[in-house]
């Protein structure tokens, strides 16, 4: 169905408020951030530290030559809009012209709330509702073109976004638990096809094609069963889930009905293994991979009064998540999404725009102390904020006080984990497990050589060092 001129100019506001606030905040994204722009400025030879990303490489080094040619990032929040477009387009196609679909996409609050992120999930989620379109198409005629097809786009979202991997398995799962096995070898062979760019790009970064895949996996399994190398782990708080259901359609339950569970089960055990995921790891980015599909599936059984019930309530919701977004045009906030939105209510606080302190207290050090290597903590990932908000050359490394104090002790593992299987009996031997992190062995920084250090908010804790000087918000200390 075509779009009436009042419509088409209502979709244009709209998606012109939508670029603007994507680019005029300063917010980009709370989680993995530095996997993602730091990667894109490391490849571009901008980056003043050794590399540490627990994501896939390549959505970093696709926008590389970009971040060098223009010194900031601005080209991830160009790729983000562009991709959301090409979402809410794709849905309006996909749907046969639904204006129901078009508008529920483009008023859809997952949306808007990933528009600033540095993130590759927009991507993701791009080629994920075509996987799934194509999946849904080869079910339907059995035409092996379509399977292979869903099979290169999920393969070549994996290489871009690690974490796709469980919304993979239950993907394969859910649209061939009763197809032929010779089908789900196809599909798996054309996945393969999709994720080599990823295979390959570790092959030369790190030597074996599948370490970054293995590397994730194991990560997943310190942070689930030993709390990871931070000691941290998620509880199980109710008000994150409540917070992420928000940004699914609201209507998203008809996908459970009976009808679909004796017309489309492979959507239904979709749809519900996907909300069972979303229960036990809620992040309200991940509902980006699954609002556009429910969208599309949803569009043509709502009423009108549905329909206008979700338009008002995801309005309503749009202005509540952007508020952030727009007080980080000019400041900081102790609210930077939503979900602190939400947690900070009654205590949401301002204050001066720290990456633009942070930037000025670097670029003073380097004038005032050129040419050298400085220790930064007292956190083991505080070099990480410096090297991403220095773009200078006066700086030789920003050196993690983790790194320093391993060096210093002649020591390189970091977390370590061992599982052994002892015997009940008399036996002579055992056998066990045992896996980990540690520092790299080849890396060729002279720790012994470093005289300075920075700390964050107050001075470094480390022997042999004096604070000299503080400027706004970094502490200098010297080696005596």
């Amino acid at each position: 169905m075509n779009l009436k001129n009042y419509e088409k100019a209502g979709l244009i506001v709209l998606i012109i408020i939508l670029i603007s606030i994507t680019f005029l905040t300063k917010y980009n994204g709370s989680t993995d951030v530095g996997d993602y722009a730091d990667t894109a400025k490391f490849f571009a030879d901008k980056y003043s530290a050794d590399l540490r990303s627990s994501h896939s490489l390549l959505y970093g080094l696709v926008h590389s030559p970009f971040v060098s040619f223009f010194n900031n990032f601005i080209i991830f929040k160009v790729t983000s809009i562009i991709c959301l477009l090409l979402i809410m387009y794709s849905v309006y196609i996909l749907s046969r012209k639904n204006k129901k679909a078009l508008w529920l996409a483009v008023l859809s609050p997952i949306i808007w709330y990933m528009g600033p992120w540095i993130n590759p999930i927009q991507l993701c989620s791009l080629l994920f509702l075509w996987a799934y379109y194509f999946i849904k198409k080869y079910r339907e005629n059995e035409k092996i073109k379509y399977l292979l097809l869903s099979g290169i786009l999920l393969g070549l979202s994996w290489a871009f976004w690690d974490a796709i991997l469980f919304f993979a398995l239950i993907f394969l799962f859910s649209f061939f638990y009763d197809k032929k096995l010779l089908h789900l070898i196809y599909f798996l062979m054309a996945l393969f096809i999709g994720l080599l760019p990823k295979l390959i790009m570790d092959q030369l970064a790190f030597g074996f094609a599948f370490s970054g895949i293995i590397r994730y996996f194991f990560g997943i399994i310190a942070s689930t069963f030993f709390k990871g190398i931070y000691l941290d782990r998620p509880g199980l708080e109710i008000l994150p889930k409540l917070i992420t259901f928000l940004f699914l359609p609201i209507f998203s339950w008809k996908l459970l009905s009976k009808i679909y569970w004796r017309n489309n089960r492979s959507l239904f055990i979709f749809t519900l293994l996907s909300l069972l995921l979303l229960l036990e790891n809620s992040q309200i980015r991940y509902c980006l991979l699954l609002a556009p599909i429910f969208i599309l599936e949803l569009s043509p059984l709502i009423s009108k009064k549905q329909f206008k019930i979700g338009l008002i309530l995801s309005s309503l919701l749009i202005i509540f998540l952007s508020f952030p977004y727009i007080i980080q045009i000019n400041y900081s906030t102790n609210a930077q999404e939503f979900g602190s939105l939400v947690k900070n209510m009654g205590n949401i606080n301002f204050y001066e725009d720290n990456s633009r302190i942070l930037e000025e207290d670097i670029n003073s050090i380097a004038e005032d102390f050129p040419n050298q290597t400085f220790i930064v903590g007292n956190l083991q990932d505080d070099y990480q904020r410096l090297a991403d908000v220095y773009w200078g050359d006066k700086i030789k490394e920003f050196v993690s006080i983790e790194d320093y104090n391993l060096a210093m002790k002649n020591q390189t593992i970091i977390f370590q984990k061992t599982m052994a299987f002892r015997p009940i009996i008399n036996e002579r031997r055992q056998i066990f497990i045992s896996g980990g992190i540690g520092r790299n062995e080849k890396d060729r920084t002279n720790f012994a050589s470093i005289d300075y250090a920075i700390g964050l908010g107050k001075p470094v804790v480390l022997e042999n060092f004096v604070f000299i000087k503080k400027y706004n918000n970094l502490y200098l200390s010297r080696k005596y």
